[in-house]
């Protein structure tokens, strides 16, 4: 979720409460305001009417039309509250109109010069008030609605245009890779915090780019220095078993400490491959055609483990292409067909099946379950295989992170299968 999309949301609920709320008091407000007024027209009227009937003997103590009435009748002084005015809603029926329409009522109490006492009730129509307080209604529901949407509108552009240089410079980290140079991110804002969040960016990234080439550099040198000693070694073994003066028993030490120093050989070869897969040094890719990377390869593994009369069972349902730099690719198949032929039986089988963006290669082994825990990691051997470094998983799985390669282990019907999904 995006940053901006996140705070909206976050704003929603609080400004839904905050306006919904707002919007309540004021028409509370509005409605209280409507009767307040209405209350005021009918003291006034009140008033005119108690005057005329103290002053006037001939005054009509009833009179009604269709917005407005008012009755008098005598009542017992015990009664009558003189100092207090009722106010309260009623309906009345109103002959125009056929029906009963709602109004609004005020009972008084007064008393004349003879002492006697009287209730006015007057009443007015409210059918106005209703019809303004509906208006009213949906004239705040709208506007609700509307300023809660411009709210959040304008919100989102000025996120978007505040955050800007943010997303500048997110897209420049995304842009940096190791071993490739890019140009410093210039940010270009007046918020302190986006500038000292640019500079101590740009300072990391430079730190990191020193560091790795430190690594780089270190790992070449060390692997380079190595394979020297290495060649000079395996070179004087080789001259040393062809001395005529060697024993059987010497040509056999010679011949264990030639398949160490091989096995040193291999070792640091793949801690190589793995460093530079690590490190991102093969950013070429290209269009690679499985299919035919593991014909090529079948041949090459079959003659070299011809001996062992293996059993290849190859099903290819459909051509599987992956975008990849192709020395890796032939790395990846290669290191899961050798795994397995070498951590096989004589006249075992390997089942090989590919579909569209699937690669399953299964073989027989002498093996158990293989801890899946442990299955990925460096120098682990859980076979019987001398000549195996316990780095051919790792490579596999190294490559398989690095171009986002779902890769999966099973072991059924004393089978050890793995299986490796690509993002086509």
């Amino acid at each position: 979720m995006k940053l901006s999309h996140y705070t909206i949301r976050n704003l929603l609920f609080p400004l839904f409460l905050i306006i919904l709320v707002w919007s309540s008091v004021f028409y509370v407000l509005i409605m209280h305001e409507i009767d307040d007024e209405t209350n005021d027209t009918l003291e006034n009227y009140k008033e005119l009417i108690i005057r005329k009937a103290l002053t006037d003997p001939d005054f009509d103590y009833s009179y009604s039309n269709e917005m407005t009435r008012y009755r008098i009748r005598e009542v017992d002084p015990a009664t009558a509250k003189l100092s207090e005015n009722y106010f309260y809603d009623s309906t009345t029926y109103i002959e125009t109109e056929m029906e009963d329409e709602p109004v609004r009522i005020l009972r008084c109490y007064y008393m004349d010069a003879a002492g006697r006492c009287y209730e006015l009730e007057v009443e007015t129509s409210t059918l106005e008030k209703e019809d303004m307080a509906e208006t009213i209604f949906w004239s705040i529901v709208v506007l609700y609605f509307v300023l809660l949407c411009c709210i959040l509108v304008v919100t989102h552009y000025v996120f978007r245009k505040s955050f800007t240089p943010l997303y500048g410079l997110l897209n420049w980290l995304k842009r940096i890779h190791p071993g490739k140079n890019e140009e410093v991110y210039e940010m270009n804002t007046k918020v302190d915090e986006f500038v000292s969040l640019n500079k101590a960016l740009v300072e990391s990234v430079h730190r990191n780019r020193e560091i790795y080439n430190q690594q780089k550099q270190f790992v070449e040198n060390a692997a380079h220095e190595l394979q020297t000693p290495l060649a000079i070694v395996t070179n004087k073994l080789e001259l040393l078993s062809e001395n005529p003066d060697c024993t059987e028993t010497q040509l056999k030490e010679i011949g264990d400490i030639y398949n160490v120093i091989r096995g040193v050989i291999k070792m640091n070869k793949s801690l190589l491959l793995l460093s530079r897969i690590e490190n991102r040094q093969y950013p070429e890719t290209t269009q690679v055609n499985m299919n035919e990377l593991l014909h090529h390869l079948l041949e090459s593994f079959t003659a070299v483990y011809e001996k062992r009369a293996l059993q290849i069972q190859l099903e290819e349902k459909e051509t599987l292409l992956c975008k990849m730099n192709e020395s890796l690719a032939r790395v990846l198949i290669a290191n899961l067909l050798k795994n397995a032929f070498v951590h096989n039986y004589e006249e075992g089988v390997i089942a090989i099946r590919i579909s569209r963006n699937r690669f399953t290669i299964s073989n027989t082994s002498n093996n158990a379950v293989l801890n899946k825990a442990k299955l990925y990691s460096r120098f682990n051997k859980e076979g019987t295989a001398s000549d195996s470094t316990g780095l051919g998983l790792a490579v596999v799985k190294s490559i398989s992170s690095l171009y986002e390669i779902e890769i999966a282990y099973d072991f059924k019907d004393k089978m050890h299968s793995f299986c490796l999904t690509f993002k086509n």
